[in-house]
């Protein structure tokens, strides 16, 4: 090789620059370190997620979200930021100080890496707990998706979740109004100190009784999702239940076994009646006087008048009606005593020709002397007719001691200066019975009647005023020949006419009636049925309706989904509402569902005078929680 090839070949070798080559260690120094640093944090929130899986949504404590929770996600996010831009901003000096490429240029600077780097290391790492919030809302929707779409891979996990998610929205709703909830029973424990009760003004001259249920976490399919809102019963918000504002709509059959808060929800209907001032009658076959006493002494500490008990006008109506209310006093028609059931009608027909009878002394003066009060000779002679040679004693006098018989026992109830549902003597009316009592059970199917008489008497006048009467567990008062079905059927498809308010509430659907056809007809009357919890609530779900899911198939581990099919499912299952909580319930009306929870009522104390300081008690609820 020639001289002039060797300077060439020399000529084309790279030369190695040593500041160039400190400075690319002392960069690749600082972006692995860079690397690392930020990698750090996330080793926590990520862990955590890999590692648990999906194995805590099925906790309902999984799916609760705070009022701060996007405020604590974002700082934790911002604080780990800073610690990032701190950390850059140091290295960037570190590099253009010249500190880098001194540090690669001693011996042994590998060794040194951990000493000098492993304090932010550690620090890095446990700033990543403050990720973990963050993760978790980020987990939350994630799962929320799958559940939606029905992608967990273990069919029983992902029933366990949706039930956690919808345990975990009662929850919070209850939080929301300052009731405390045990979460393994669903038992009301307590209260805070600001408690939200109704009835609760929630704008346009509408009161609430309770407020939805709202899922505390939403997919962004669930937000873009049109969901069919309940007329009438729920405000334009979607936020709160509020009784409607024509009482004509106020048509409702209430299922619920006892302890769900049944009587809670009867008097936060009352309580925003009597705030639209409208009179309202509660017949309660429960028979509990506590209970009366309490939502008498909570409506007078809303300014109302209300009274407990107290005598009826039982000859109040017309001619007829006065017949037919005396008349269920006699024994059911059997057919062998017909034809003396035909003389006591008969008779109280003559008699009343001119005018109604108006109390039992008047029966008696016209039983005993019918010549004022009949139209002719003949009908005077069919109440003088003899119907007993031996004693002497008239159709008139046979009449009027079965009539005797009958109306003893319920003396102590009737009076003629009595209310009555066309004249009611105070805001609200409470009329506690106890249906182990024959008489009492006798007096609940009279007022039930006299209820059928007053809508057929409005709907003769065209009288529209709005009041509203609510019946607990009515089926106890529908007594004798009459089927419960039946006479909740027939009120609910006249109260709407007459603009009469209606709620009939009943413990179970079996107690609506023993024929399967009547009880359709009552739960199918075109009143909103809200229930709560029940151990039998297959006959009710079925009215929320079905909706269509893909129920895939799966291995017996759970580890891998296989094929699916398309089916009819219940839109609310049957388990959730065995499982409801106290207070919880569901509203379903023309195709459309409100889970709600009724608002607790105002604690008066029965032994003073019922005033309540406003301050102890919070009238507006809290804002709602924000969304994760």
């Amino acid at each position: 090789m020639t001289a002039t090839q060797a300077s060439r070949s020399q000529t084309q070798q790279p030369v190695s620059d040593p500041v160039t080559d400190l400075a690319g260690a002392a960069i690749k120094v600082v972006v692995v370190a860079l690397i690392v640093l930020i990698a750090l944090p996330l080793l926590i929130p990520v862990g955590a997620s890999r590692l648990t899986g999906d194995v805590l949504a099925t906790k309902s404590r999984f799916w609760t979200v705070t009022r701060w929770q996007w405020l604590i996600n974002t700082l934790g996010i911002l604080i780990v930021l800073a610690l990032l831009t701190v950390e850059g901003i140091l290295l960037a000096g570190w590099v253009s100080s010249g500190a880098a490429a001194a540090f690669v240029t001693a011996d042994g600077w590998q060794w040194q890496l951990l000493p000098m780097f492993g304090p932010w290391a550690l620090v890095n790492f446990l700033f990543g707990v403050l990720l973990l919030p963050a993760a978790w809302s980020l987990s939350r929707r994630r799962i929320a998706r799958l559940v939606r779409t029905r992608r967990i891979s273990d069919v029983v996990r992902q029933e366990r979740i949706e039930a956690a998610r919808k345990r975990a929205s009662d929850s919070s709703a209850a939080r929301r109004i300052g009731v405390k909830l045990e979460g393994d029973t669903g038992r009301i424990v307590g209260a805070s100190k600001r408690i939200t009760t109704g009835p609760l003004p929630v704008g346009g001259g509408r009161q609430a009784f309770g407020i939805v249920n709202r899922v505390t976490v939403r997919t962004f399919a669930d937000r873009f999702y049109d969901v069919r809102r309940v007329r009438d019963w729920v405000d334009d918000t979607g936020r709160h239940l509020v009784l409607p504002t024509t009482s004509s709509a106020v048509r409702a059959l209430l299922i619920a076994e006892s302890g769900s808060g049944k009587t809670v929800l009867i008097n936060d209907l009352v309580l925003c009646a009597l705030e639209y001032g409208w009179p309202v009658f509660v017949i309660d076959a429960k028979g509990d006087p506590a209970d009366a006493e309490d939502l008498v002494n909570v409506a007078r500490s809303y300014g109302r008048t209300a009274v407990a008990g107290g005598v009826w006008d039982l000859f109040n109506g017309t001619a007829d009606q006065v017949t037919a209310k005396l008349m269920r006093l006699m024994p059911v028609p059997d057919g062998a005593n017909q034809h003396y059931l035909d003389e006591i009608r008969g008779v109280l027909q003559a008699v009343q020709d001119q005018t109604p009878i108006r109390s039992v002394p008047d029966l008696r003066d016209r039983l005993t002397n019918p010549a004022p009060h009949v139209r002719d000779q003949y009908d005077l002679g069919m109440v003088n007719k003899a119907v007993d040679r031996a004693t002497g004693a008239t159709a008139g006098a046979r009449a009027l001691q079965s009539l005797l018989v009958a109306l003893r026992p319920l003396e102590r109830w009737l009076g003629e200066d009595g209310w009555s549902y066309d004249k009611p003597k105070a805001d609200v009316t409470v009329i506690p019975l106890t249906p182990v009592d024959d008489a009492q059970a006798r007096l609940g199917d009279l007022l039930l009647l006299d209820l059928r008489n007053f809508l057929s008497t409005r709907l003769e006048r065209r009288d529209k005023y709005p009041v509203v009467v609510i019946v607990d567990e009515f089926p106890q008062l529908v007594t004798g020949a009459q089927d419960p079905g039946d006479t909740a059927g027939s009120l609910f498809e006249t109260a709407r006419s007459a603009g009469v308010g209606l709620v009939l509430a009943t413990q179970s659907p079996a107690g609506l009636s023993n024929d399967e056809v009547r009880r359709r007809r009552a739960l199918t009357s075109g009143a909103a049925l809200i229930f709560g919890r029940s151990k039998d609530p297959e006959d009710v779900v079925k009215y929320a309706g079905t909706v269509i899911r893909m129920e895939s198939s799966g291995l017996a581990t759970g580890e891998e989904l296989g094929t699916a099919r398309a089916q009819h499912s219940y839109l609310i299952p049957p388990q959730d509402v065995r499982e409801a909580a106290d207070g919880a319930f569901w509203l379903v009306q023309g195709g459309a569902i409100a889970p709600f929870r009724a608002l607790p009522n105002r604690k008066v104390d029965r032994q003073r005078d019922p005033v309540v300081d406003d301050a102890e008690v919070a009238d507006t609820l809290d804002p709602d929680q924000a969304a994760d």
